[in-house]
C-alpha cells in the first residue's frame, strides 16, 4: 500500500480547541434566496405548509360587542353604575390562562393607547349621539310639521317607522359585510368614514328639501349611514379593549352616550329659536345643516383620537353564507323564559319611546308653552331642553344607587318592578298637577330615574335566563331586537293615541299601560 493510499485511509483529527468547523449541510449550504430561480422559489412554496392565522369571530359572537349595542338602547348611564352580571362573558380572559391586557383581536396596547381607546370611545359616543338626539327629539318633528300642519303626527310616524325598519336590516348587513371586509385600514374603520360621509350628505341634502317624500327618501340614508357607524365602533369597541379596562373604557361610553343624547337638544333647541322662519338664521334648515358638518367632526375626531386600527389584509377570507345576516336575531333554545324577557324590554321601551318621539308636538301644541315665562323660558323648546335636561338629572341619580340595590335585594325582580310602579307615578303627574308643565317636567325626572333603575336591574335578571352561557353573544344579539320593536310599538301606539283622542297628553296613558304590562312581566322571569 503506497503513503498516497494510507492518508486517504486515515480518519481525520477532530479539530483543535477554538477552531473553527464546518457542520457539513449546515454552514456549507448555498443561498437559496440567490441561488434558485423565481420557478423554484414558487414550487417549494406551494409545497411549504401555510401557517393560517385564526379565523376572527364574528362580532354577533362577541358578548361585548352586544352589550355595546344594548347601551344605545337602554339608558346609557347604567354602564356607570359597574353592574355586575349575571352570567360571566364566556370569553373573558379572567376566566382562562389568558393575558387580560391583550384585546380580543390579538392586540397589546400601551397605556397611552389604553387611554386613547378610552377617551376615543367615550367621545365617539358623544359626538355621533348628539345628531341622532337632535333630528329624532327636535329637527325632524319641525320639518315635517312645517311640511304637512295638521297631518304632522302620522307624517312623523311613518317617517319614524321607516327608519326603524331601515336600521333593523342595514345593522345585520353592516356587522356581517365590516366582518368580511379586507384592507390596510382595517375591518371597521372604511365603514366608519364611509358611513360619516354618507350621513352628512343625506343631511345636507335633506335640510333643502320641500316635500315630505324627499324628506323621507334622505333620511332613510341618513339612517344607512348611521348603522355604518354605530355598528362597526360598537364592534370595535368589543374587539379593541383588553378585559383588564373594560369595564372604564364601558363606564365612559355609557357616559359619552349620555352626554351626547343631552347636548345634541340643547344645541337643536338652541339653533333653532326661529324654526319657521325662512333662509338660515336660527332655522330648522341651519339647524340640519349645522349637524351635517357636525358628523364629519366627529367622524374625524373619533378616528384621530383612537389609535390607528391595524391591517387586516392577513385575515382569511371567508364567505358570506346565507344565514349569516340575521342567524344573530335567531331566538337561544332551551330559555323558555327568554320571550318572557324580550316582550317585557319591548314594553318598556315602548313606554319610553312614545313619548320621546312626539315631546316636540307635545310641548308646541299639547302645552301652554307660554306659561313657562315663569320660570324665565319660553315656546315649545323650553319644554323640550326642561323635559331633556331633568330626564338626564333622573338616570344620574340613579347611577350611585344600582349597585346598592343590586347587593341588597337577592331578588332582582323586586326593583325591577319597584323601578316599573315609579315609572308609572312620574307618568300620572301630568294627569294629577294642576300645573301641566310642572307635571310634564317631574315625569321627565321621576321617569328618567326610573328608567334606569328598570334598565339596570333587569339586565341581569334577563341575562339569568338563559340556560346557555356559551352563545351569551347571539342571546345579547337576539335580546337587542327587542328595542328596535319597543320603538316600533311605541310610535305606532303614540300615534294612534293622539288621532283616537285628538289630544297629546292620553301619550302618558299608553306610556302607563305598556310599563304595567312590563312590570307583570318581569316578576313572572323565576
Amino acid at each position: 500500500m503506497t503513503d498516497d493510499n494510507q492518508n486517504e485511509t486515515m480518519p481525520t483529527p477532530p479539530p483543535l480547541p477554538g477552531q473553527v468547523f464546518i457542520r457539513p449541510g449546515i454552514d456549507d449550504r448555498p443561498d437559496y434566496e440567490k441561488t434558485l430561480t423565481p420557478e423554484a422559489k414558487s414550487a417549494l412554496k406551494r409545497l411549504a405548509v401555510q401557517q393560517r392565522p385564526r379565523v376572527p369571530e364574528a362580532s354577533n359572537e362577541r358578548p361585548e360587542v352586544q352589550a355595546a349595542r344594548l347601551a344605545e338602547g337602554g339608558s346609557p348611564l347604567t354602564a356607570a353604575a359597574h353592574l355586575d352580571a349575571a352570567v360571566p362573558n364566556p370569553e373573558s380572559s379572567f376566566l382562562d390562562l389568558r393575558d387580560p391586557m391583550t384585546a380580543p383581536d390579538g392586540s397589546k396596547p400601551t397605556k397611552l393607547q389604553v387611554s386613547r381607546l378610552t377617551a376615543g370611545f367615550a367621545i365617539g359616543s358623544l359626538l355621533f349621539a348628539a345628531p341622532i338626539a337632535a333630528l329624532d327629539t327636535v329637527l325632524i318633528p319641525q320639518r315635517i310639521d312645517q311640511l304637512v300642519g295638521d297631518g304632522r303626527v302620522s307624517g312623523l310616524a311613518l317617517t319614524m317607522a321607516l327608519g326603524m325598519v331601515l336600521s333593523f336590516f342595514m345593522n345585520a348587513w353592516v356587522a356581517v359585510g365590516s366582518d368580511h371586509t379586507f384592507g390596510p385600514l382595517g375591518r371597521r374603520t372604511p365603514w366608519i368614514i364611509a358611513g360619516t360621509l354618507l350621513s352628512a350628505a343625506s343631511l345636507a341634502i335633506l335640510s333643502v328639501c320641500s316635500l315630505l317624500q324627499l324628506v323621507i327618501v334622505f333620511w332613510l340614508l341618513m339612517q344607512t349611514g348611521y348603522a355604518m357607524i354605530a355598528m362597526p365602533l360598537a364592534a370595535a369597541f368589543g374587539e379593541r379593549v383588553p378585559d383588564k379596562f373594560r369595564d372604564r373604557a364601558d363606564s365612559w361610553h355609557g357616559v359619552g352616550l349620555a352626554l351626547g343624547q343631552l347636548l345634541g337638544v340643547l344645541v337643536a333647541v338652541r339653533h333653532t329659536a326661529h324654526p319657521d322662519a325662512f333662509g338660515w338664521d336660527g332655522t330648522t334648515r341651519s339647524g340640519i345643516m349645522l349637524f351635517a358638518i357636525w358628523f364629519i367632526a366627529a367622524g374625524a375626531v373619533t378616528l384621530l383620537v383612537l389609535p390607528r386600527e391595524g391591517s387586516s389584509t392577513y385575515m382569511p377570507r371567508e364567505d358570506v353564507r346565507k344565514g349569516s345576516f340575521f342567524s344573530q336575531y335567531r331566538p337561544p333554545k332551551r330559555a323558555p323564559k327568554f320571550a318572557v324577557a324580550f316582550v317585557a324590554r319591548m314594553l318598556a321601551v315602548a313606554a319610553t319611546t312614545l313619548i320621546a318621539v312626539y315631546q316636540w308636538y307635545l310641548a308646541a301644541f299639547g302645552l301652554d308653552a307660554d306659561g313657562l315665562s315663569g320660570y324665565g323660558l319660553t315656546g315649545a323648546g323650553a319644554v323640550v331642553t326642561m323635559m331633556a335636561v331633568a330626564a338626564f338629572v333622573g338616570s344620574l341619580l340613579a347611577v350611585p344607587l344600582l349597585g346598592p340595590v343590586a347587593r341588597v335585594f337577592e331578588d332582582a325582580r323586586i326593583p325591577a318592578v319597584a323601578s316599573c310602579v315609579l315609572f308609572v307615578i312620574g307618568a300620572a303627574a301630568p294627569y294629577m298637577m294642576a300645573d301641566k308643565l310642572f307635571g310634564v317636567g317631574l315625569y321627565a325626572l321621576i321617569a328618567g330615574f326610573a328608567y334606569a333603575m328598570y334598565d339596570g336591574t333587569s339586565h341581569g335578571l334577563n341575562l339569568a335566563t338563559l340556560r346557555d352561557v356559551r352563545s351569551v353573544g347571539r342571546s345579547l344579539a337576539a335580546f337587542s331586537v327587542a328595542n328596535t320593536l319597543g320603538s316600533l310599538l311605541g310610535v305606532i301606539a303614540g300615534a294612534l293615541a293622539v288621532t283616537l283622542f285628538a289630544a297629546y297628553l292620553p301619550l302618558f296613558g299608553v306610556a302607563i299601560g305598556f310599563m304595567l304590562a312590563a312590570g307583570v312581566l318581569t316578576m313572572r322571569l323565576k
